[in-house]
């Protein structure tokens, strides 16, 4: 199978390491994928480094029109058996490009991340107007969780039978904790080696829930001069001043020195390692990837229990679920955790471990995409998108 990947985000998230996942996955088993992405991103190095082909269309992503022309000249000139949208940006461009070549449709890894606060609406121009171009554009949608494929149905974006979850997959060889060095993160950033490590991993972003892990945090480290606190991801320019927010916050607050504002890591095992708590604590998610790959290195995780979370992080048992913006519940299940001992730390996270390499392996994923994949290709000839 020859597949075309696009995605127009501009930084690499959690959807862009999936692409990397995929393409190292499937060029194993003899597919040629090629990727399209935004010329700001990084993440074609990443899917050159997983054994894929990266560029960026003439267009540069500027306007829907002009960039579905560019690939859809591309689709005509190479070939490609498939085009498959990984954002909400992109799915409109895959699928103009694809119906332009000639194709009925796309596949789709669809969104399924919304707030708990927004409910299903099937009225008005914005419903009408996503539910036309899914049903135009895609032929066979996944989400990454169960609960994200029950929001898009409720959506009525697309039908039962066109909409599929597949569980992403965790790296267990790149995340294992007996194999992965300890210590070098704490020593880099001056933290005593018998301290208790909080850590946050996630583009800076008001919808990531960071405001409300600062603050659950500050009322531990007022408390705990053993704790500290890791905050890591990406943030662009229009996210630089809730960073720097979050910054003043720390700086104003007693223990805010045990609290590290840092940029995004490409080391995320070994921060993992000298981890004691993953906090997740985002207002809108699909699944994260963070805490699989936490639970992978034997780290409980405490998250907001909303969308898919609750499929990854089993509360009581791999961690702790918490409502989102609740910031005394928050502090609470973090302080619980923190208190809890090494011990039960320790069977917290062989739960964990447990858990993802029984139900988010690579493998797993690899073999429900591949079949999704050529499920899609099928029903070219079907012509099945653009039917309600």
């Amino acid at each position: 199978m020859k597949l075309l990947i696009v995605n127009a985000s501009p930084f690499a998230g959690g959807a862009e390491r999936w692409i990397a996942n995929v393409t190292a996955q499937l060029t194993r088993r003899g597919h040629r994928i090629e990727l399209a992405h935004h010329p700001a991103s990084p993440v074609g190095e990443l899917v050159r480094a997983a054994g894929g082909e990266a560029s960026v269309p003439a267009s540069d992503f500027r306007g829907v029109v002009r960039t579905a022309l560019a690939l859809a000249a591309r689709v005509r000139r190479e070939r490609f058996d498939l085009l498959l949208s990984t954002t909400n940006a992109d799915l409109k461009i895959a699928g103009a490009a694809a119906q332009m070549a000639g194709h009925a449709g796309i596949a789709a890894r669809l969104y399924s991340g919304w707030s708990p606060s927004s409910r299903p609406v099937r009225r008005g121009w914005s419903w009408r107007r996503h539910r036309w171009y899914h049903r135009r554009f895609v032929l066979l949608g996944a989400t990454n969780s169960r609960a994200g494929r029950e929001e898009i149905i409720a959506r009525d974006y697309l039908p039962p039978d066109r909409v599929v979850p597949v569980y992403n997959g965790v790296d267990f060889s790149r995340f294992d904790p007996e194999h992965v060095p300890r210590g070098r993160v704490r020593a880099e950033l001056g933290i005593p080696a018998d301290a208790r490590v909080v850590v946050s991993i996630s583009r800076y972003a008001e919808r990531k829930g960071q405001r409300y892990e600062m603050e659950a945090i500050l009322h531990l480290l007022a408390m705990r001069p053993d704790v500290h606190m890791l905050f890591m991801g990406p943030c662009r320019a229009e996210e630089r001043p809730f960073r720097d927010e979050l910054a003043s916050r720390a700086a104003a607050a007693p223990g805010g020195e045990r609290v590290h504002l840092l940029d995004e890591r490409r080391d995320i095992p070994e921060v993992l390692a000298d981890a004691d708590v993953l906090v997740r604590a985002a207002l809108a998610e699909g699944l994260p990837n963070c805490a699989l790959e936490a639970m992978a290195m034997r780290v409980p995780v405490v998250a907001t229990g909303i969308c898919g979370t609750p499929e990854a992080v089993l509360d009581s048992v791999t961690g702790r679920l918490v409502p989102p913006a609740d910031v005394h519940a928050l502090t609470n299940a973090l302080g619980d955790l923190l208190d809890a001992g090494v011990e039960r730390r320790r069977e917290m996270g062989e739960a964990g471990r447990r858990h993802v390499l029984a139900t988010f392996a690579l493998d797993r994923m690899a073999d429900e995409y591949e079949a999704l994949f050529e499920r899609a290709v099928r029903m070219q000839s079907g012509g099945r998108a653009g039917h309600g």
